[in-house]
């Protein structure tokens, strides 16, 4: 089982050209690879002989591999273990310890006859803890300082931490206390102190272990994305290092020499942007050693851990970058040679070798040039590198970069006049200091006005927000429909009005200190897509999960998909819905409990109306829990007389993780009058189910339009240009049967036909010139009974 690079010195020199350009300060000595079989966590081991080993837990057994010259490695032997995915392994003097999900305990393997590999001796351990047997562990750590094993997520301790002594006698190891208050997943211990990474609560759990049997919690942390997975002490004890093994996650530094005042130094990603996954980290000499799933390993300089500075990686996974678990699942930095090892969930085994070098700091302050105040969020950037990073609330910034020279600094911020800096030296291992003032960009008053269509008489009250690239205004009109805004910048906006009791109107337009004010006009009706609160009221029992307004923050249960949706109904033209419970974190964080949540509409009036119908976007996610769902999202329409349930969904009767579309003609259950009021029920019945349900897009229709039903038709469609001006284009191409009548449609937000073409083949081009009105449009394909799902485009000034 012995696969190295011992191809012809062209290729390996090829090779060698490859890896440099996508590789920094680490250099590829072999990679082995395991047929059939994926490779967990990895640890090292040094024989009396001074001779190095990878411990790799793969899915047969630990392999014991001599890697004591990098470049020929080859397998001494396997131990057999159970066959599982989850393997993790610890040393402690001359002893492997391997933990698994799939059963028969700790496995202790002697290592001592090392390197005479046929007489390396093990067993299982089983005890006997309480009233159950030690069986499956997922993870471990020793404390080498005072000899304890500390086994986490078994099936004891409620799946806490397990304590065993194993300093008295190694081989064979005795119970001595367990942390049951919570699910453990990983932990870092030093000195009979725990710091503990109970990833589904997403923070850690620092345990004083003095008295094994009474551990005593002596703080909590909550970590940056809630998923705490790994958790590595500094050497000098004073900064706790975490990672979350959640997409877009951080490698985090906290500065815990005050467990009553812990503060966050600094936080950073391999591969900012690509939605990759941090593992396992390790601290060796002031360095990070981390493993990235994706992006393979990196060496981040912790030197300063207020300001971290990647200065070292290598991909060990070829298929690309971001998000999933695929890739570089352990790291080990810690053999005598200064070689490291990394383990592949693909079944590879890589022999590498870094070269630590300290990072070029480079820190300052952002300010205001005319007020002074410090500038949070402006992004400093090292041009001609990857670097980039924001300002603090406190205006400072703290970054750098592992090479040496002369840079320019680019320093932007929505809002002021971006400053490039030339001739900035950076060091390795020093500080360069920069503090920068920014401009603020030239601000104008904007003038407005927004009226009833039909009349043009200025609607009271009326709300106003207008989203740029850089800010973002908010204001109401007065008594005449009149606006003011004293201080906009000029910018492209999309400019939104509304009022309940009128279609909320959306359209595109470039302002600047020339453009006189504007007049917008409203028709009368109801829509609301919730980028403005027309007064929806919020009732119930519930102690958690209670319906808000806002842009939607996803949570995911298990890797199956949202629980809480990740964004709003994409057919609408602002971003927010309301959302039951929006603190983002975990799955279950910030859910529906224990109880109902009641959003109920304000009053509409359809008493003039021949044939109403009430559209809405409807989200409900049930799941979890150890019994089979059985939670509700319940719709009343009510007409002032009677209340009627018009629409039950629960897991059984919904997809989970998908905005759907509800329509509800009034006559079929109520006469229209002019008291008209939508209620959306959430409730939880309180046996540990996760509840998540969502709101968007409600509208009045007098009729159903073109009553096209949104199944969902399969079809590649685009748009361009988006925005337009004059024409636009629409390619598009499906593989059902074409059938008879077929036909491209356009409509505005309410629903209403626009513009209608007839399809007379499965794909092509179409060309649309008409006279549009500035505003949002959707496009969808009409194939039978079937719709494709809207597309939104926008016609400008």
């Amino acid at each position: 089982m012995r696969k190295i690079c011992l191809l012809s010195s062209i290729f390996c020199a090829l090779l060698s050209l490859f890896v440099t350009a996508q590789n920094v300060n680490v250099v590829l000595r072999s990679q082995m690879h395991y047929a059939g079989q994926s490779c967990a966590n990895i640890g090292g081991y040094v024989d009396s002989t001074g001779k190095e080993y990878a411990l790799v837990g793969c899915s047969f057994g630990l392999s014991i591999v001599d890697v004591t010259n990098p470049v020929a490695p080859f397998q001494l032997k396997q131990i057999p273990g159970p066959h599982n995915l989850w393997k993790e392994v610890k040393t402690y003097k001359h002893y492997a310890y391997v933990t698994t999900e799939g059963g028969q305990g700790l496995q202790i393997i002697n290592l001592r006859s090392l390197p005479d590999s046929n007489s390396i001796t093990y067993k299982h351990w089983m005890p006997l803890i309480g009233t159950d047997t030690l069986k499956t562990i997922h993870a471990l750590h020793i404390d080498t300082v005072t000899g304890y094993v500390y086994l986490y997520g078994s099936n004891l301790a409620n799946g806490g931490a397990v304590v065993a002594d194993i300093h008295t006698d190694p081989w064979n190891p005795v119970y001595v206390g367990e942390y049951d208050g919570e699910y453990v997943h990983d932990g870092y211990v030093r000195n009979d102190t725990l710091y503990a990474g109970a990833v589904y609560a997403g923070h850690v759990r620092i345990i004083d272990f003095t008295i094994k049997n009474t551990p005593a919690v002596l703080q909590t942390q909550v970590t940056p994305n809630r998923f705490t997975h790994n958790t590595w002490l500094s050497d000098d004890s004073k900064t706790l290092f975490t990672t979350d093994e959640r997409n877009n996650s951080f490698l985090a530094a906290y500065d815990i020499s005050n467990l009553s005042n812990i503060t966050e130094l600094d936080r950073i990603q391999s591969n900012p942007g690509s939605n990759s996954i941090g593992h396992n980290t390790h601290i060796l000499n002031d360095y990070a050693v981390t493993s990235w799933y994706k992006d393979g390993f990196t060496i981040v300089d912790a030197h300063r851990p207020q300001n971290l500075v990647q200065v070292g990686n290598y991909d060990t996974y070829t298929a690309g970058s971001g998000a999933g678990f695929a890739g570089a699942w352990g790291v080990y930095p810690y053999l005598p040679s200064g070689n490291v090892l990394v383990s592949s969930m693909d079944g590879n085994l890589y022999i590498l070798t870094p070269t630590y070098v300290r990072a070029c700091y480079l820190e300052g302050m952002i300010t205001d040039s005319v007020t002074t105040t410090p500038l949070n969020n402006a992004t400093i950037q090292i041009l001609t590198t990857s670097v980039t990073e924001l300002s603090k609330l406190t205006g400072i910034y703290a970054t750098g970069s592992a090479d040496t020279g002369t840079f320019s600094i680019q320093v932007s911020k929505p809002g002021y006049t971006t400053k490039i800096i030339n001739g900035i030296s950076l060091s390795r291992g020093n500080v360069t200091t920069l503090n920068v003032a920014l401009a603020p960009l030239p601000t104008f008053v904007f003038n407005g006005q927004v009226v009833k269509a039909s009349t043009t008489n200025g609607i009271v009250n009326a709300q106003v927000k207008m989203t740029g690239t850089i800010y973002t205004y908010t204001t109401s009109a007065n008594s005449n429909g009149m606006f003011s805004l004293p201080a906009i910048v000029a910018d492209t906006y999309t400019i939104n009005a509304g009022k309940w009791g009128y279609q909320t109107s959306c359209v595109p337009q470039s302002i600047t200190q020339a453009t006189t004010g504007i007049i917008i006009p409203l028709d009368s009706g109801y829509y609301d897509d919730f980028t403005f609160d027309f007064g929806w009221t919020v009732s119930g029992n519930a102690t958690g999960g209670v319906w808000e307004r806002g842009v939607p923050v996803g949570t995911n249960f298990l890797g199956t998909g949202d629980a809480n949706p990740g964004n709003d109904v994409g057919s609408d033209c602002g971003d927010e819905a309301f959302v039951t419970g929006n603190g983002g974190g975990a799955s279950s964080d910030d859910d529906v409990d224990n109880g109902f949540t009641l959003l109920t509409s304000p009053v509409f009036d359809l008493s003039g109306t021949s044939n109403p119908y009430v559209q809405y976007y409807r989200w409900f996610f049930n799941d979890g829990g150890s019994s089979a769902p059985n939670d509700s999202l319940l719709i009343y329409l009510n007409n002032g007389i009677s209340e009627v349930l018009v629409e039950t969904a629960t897991a059984a009767t919904l997809a989970n993780s998908n905005w759907l579309v509800g329509k509800i003609r009034v006559k079929s259950y109520l006469t229209p009058t002019a008291t008209m009021i939508l209620k959306v029920r959430a409730a939880d019945s309180g046996q540990g189910h996760l509840v998540e349900a969502g709101l968007d897009r409600f509208m009045v229709l007098d009729t159903l339009g073109s009553g096209i039903e949104e199944n969902g038709l399969a079809v590649k469609m685009e748009t361009f240009p988006n925005p337009f001006s004059s024409n636009f284009f629409v390619k598009y191409e499906f593989n059902n049967h074409l059938q008879k009548g077929s036909y491209l449609l356009v409509t505005d937000l309410l629903g209403r036909d626009i513009y209608k073409v007839q399809l007379v083949s499965n794909n092509g081009t179409i060309n649309i010139e008409n006279n549009f009105d500035a505003g949002v449009y959707l496009i969808r394909i009409v194939n039978g009974e079937n719709s494709s799902a809207p597309i939104k485009i926008i016609k400008s000034e």
